[in-house]
């Protein structure tokens, strides 16, 4: 290296007789910021080891050995100012055999607001993270996929807020219970309805539709309440338990199911944390695979923290 000028900022730079690359010496705590940059775009990004080393010029035994050094963990990130109460969408995903992440996402202004790690999903668990967002702020409305717990939970810390259940399972759901073929009219009439819960998107169209289920569960009840018997041991069971599961599953969303018709803030669906925190995650967590259950978490925790920041890149992403 020689010298070779200086910069504009006034600092000496150097410049490498072989490769005629130009650089200045930096502070040793501005090279541990930038390697902590580089390292948290590698941890976080789509691209490979080697792809981040022939990017900067060195070679990934170099560039591995010297993110060896730093921790999964970073430090935590405030919250956004928020603009209004949050729209929150409520959602768990599995880390591991042992963690899930329950995460409560606003898509008002798109970051977390809180999250935990538990081992299963149940009133419990939500009726605790509920309890923390209460001390804090009360949420516009809240979007769930409707586990049983949450909703108890929900009934009990927010019991006024309009509560938007998933229009996505609910109609994944009942298509997969119904199966592609159904042999039955009642089976057959009610995919119909099904795969036209997808198409509402006004008040009046909701109206139409919530008259329609009500029309078809009036003409098969007696339909539904048939019994089978099995005559060795008596034992008797509702024949068409399929269907029976299908118009429970929407009987007891349909009250929670067209808020998003009311509200135009409220989303349908609970995409914005299945596709945008969920999948990337779950990507996130499979090129990382082999590390220890408290890196993984220390992993999602500084995913979250970003996430607040500003939006991550995405496999799609040019």
């Amino acid at each position: 290296m020689i010298r070779w000028g200086i910069t504009k900022q006034g600092k000496q730079r150097f410049r490498c007789q072989t490769c005629l690359e130009t650089a200045i010496i930096r502070r040793p705590d501005q090279k541990v910021r930038i390697a902590e940059k580089l390292f948290e775009r590698w941890l976080l990004g789509v691209s490979p080891l080697t792809s981040v080393a022939k990017r900067i010029g060195t070679h990934r035994s170099t560039l591995s050995r010297k993110f060896s050094e730093l921790s999964f963990v970073s430090h935590p990130t405030p919250m956004c100012q928020l603009s209004q109460n949050p729209v929150l969408v409520l959602d768990g995903t599995t880390i591991s055999k042992n963690i899930m992440l329950v995460l409560a996402y606003d898509v008002l202004s798109s970051q977390p607001i809180a999250w935990s790690f538990v081992s299963h999903e149940n009133f419990q668990v939500w009726h605790k993270l509920l309890l923390h967002i209460h001390k804090r702020f009360i949420p516009h409305a809240l979007v769930s996929d409707g586990q049983k717990g949450l909703r108890k939970a929900v009934k009990t810390i927010f019991p006024g807020i309009s509560h938007q259940r998933c229009v996505a399972h609910i109609i994944r759901l009942s298509l997969a219970w119904l199966t592609r073929n159904p042999q039955t009219d009642a089976g057959k009439d009610l995919r119909i309805l099904a795969r036209e819960l997808a198409q509402v998107k006004t008040e009046p169209v909701a109206k139409i539709w919530r008259d329609s289920f009500i029309e078809w569960d009036m003409h098969y009840e007696e339909f539904l309440k048939e019994r089978s018997i099995n005559p060795e041991t008596g034992r008797k069971w509702y024949t068409h338990r399929k269907l029976r599961a299908v118009r429970s599953l929407i009987a007891n969303a349909l009250p929670n199911l067209f808020w998003f018709t009311i509200d135009r803030s409220i989303p349908n669906t609970t995409n914005a944390v299945e596709g945008g925190i969920n999948a990337p995650l779950a990507e996130l967590l499979h090129r990382h695979r082999g590390i220890t259950e408290e890196q993984k978490k220390a992993l999602v925790r500084r995913f979250l923290y970003a996430r607040r920041r500003k939006k991550l890149p995405t496999q799609n992403a040019t």
